[in-house]
């Protein structure tokens, strides 16, 4: 018996070595962006991105672990280039802004990351209040030093969604056939984070 109780220490102590390389990371928003693009008129794209955004997570770069991703997008801060489109974009028709100002990504189960390879990162993407799994491919591009000492972690990312999935329907019938709006969303996201520890 005493046996087993120290094969199960010796693992106890195993598993908290194993943690204490992790680092906790911020989003660096001067460094990151957070885009999209959807079909218009079924014959182009229009782009746009969100410019308020706030993501933290926690990365062991000797197992490469991502673990405890934790993401949120400020709606009002959408932006397409276009302030009468962005004003609709907001308003009830589409995100409800003023019931719903923000979209988050949250993340909890443990996955490994290679550098350079896409990995599948599964957690729960909110929007307009409507919760679905969705997956982020991310695809980590390594560990640096800026030349002040700081460590900071390189990635991108990207998914596609069904805006219908979280509620967001509204469109018009065109004269030629097809709708104004396209049904699938583009997201992509280039992102540089800082140590936070």
């Amino acid at each position: 018996m005493s046996g087993l109780k120290s094969i199960f220490a010796v693992g106890l102590v195993l598993v908290s070595l194993s943690g204490i390389s992790a680092q906790n990371f911020k989003v660096d928003n001067a460094h990151s962006s957070v885009g999209f693009k959807i079909k218009h008129l079924g014959i182009a794209t229009v782009a746009g991105s969100f410019k308020d955004f706030d993501a933290k997570f926690s990365f062991d770069e000797k197992t490469g672990s991502l673990s405890i991703v934790d993401a949120t997008i400020k709606v009002e801060s959408i932006n397409t280039n276009d302030a009468k489109r962005d004003d609709h974009l907001k308003s009830k028709d589409f995100f409800d802004e003023d019931k719903f100002p923000t979209i988050t990504f949250k993340a909890s189960k443990p996955v490994s990351l290679k550098k350079g390879a896409s990995t599948k990162v599964p957690g729960e993407l909110t929007i307009k209040g409507v919760t679905k799994p969705t997956v982020l491919n991310v695809k980590y591009a390594g560990i640096a030093k800026d030349p002040w000492g700081n460590t900071k972690l390189g990635f991108e990312a990207d998914t596609k969604i069904k805006r219908a999935d979280f509620g967001i329907t509204w469109n018009k019938a065109l004269e030629t056939g097809g709708v104004l709006v396209g049904e699938e969303v583009d997201i992509k996201i280039e992102g540089e984070a800082a140590s936070a520890q």
